[in-house]
């Protein structure tokens, strides 16, 4: 969910990935700008699947992904996975950009990295 002040400002670059669907909000307050979900469609099969978990239940997100990098969309803001389709994972230059406007509102989580030295969180998708 953004507000059309942060969607002005990365509507076009996350654009490639999904689309911007508008969100009525009851009670909202009139100093507000309107808000919009950022629907990610791009379904990207990009997991290595010998290396990642297996989940415990079919919808169950993957508790450990490791990603195949010559398959990974850099190019795009977000995408899905066939392993997890209701998951959304994002790409570090997206993540980076957000918190530029956003700041510490924004709650974020490394999934995976192909630095060695990068600390994945151990559940990323554990809300």
């Amino acid at each position: 969910m953004f507000s059309l002040r942060v969607v002005g400002l990365v509507g076009d670059e996350f654009s490639a990935a999904g689309s911007f669907v508008p969100v009525g909000v009851e009670d909202a307050n009139a100093d507000d700008d309107g808000y919009v979900l950022y629907l990610v469609e791009n379904v990207v099969d990009c997991v290595d699947v010998k290396q990642s978990s297996k989940p415990k239940k079919s919808r169950d997100p993957l508790k450990k992904t490791v990603f195949r990098p010559e398959a990974l969309p850099r190019e795009l803001s977000a995408f899905r996975i066939p392993e997890t389709p209701g998951a959304v994972y994002w790409n570090g230059w997206a993540v980076d950009r957000l918190t530029e406007l956003m700041g510490d509102d924004l709650g974020k989580r490394l999934v995976w990295s192909e630095d060695a030295a990068a600390n994945p969180h151990p559940n990323p998708m554990g809300f």
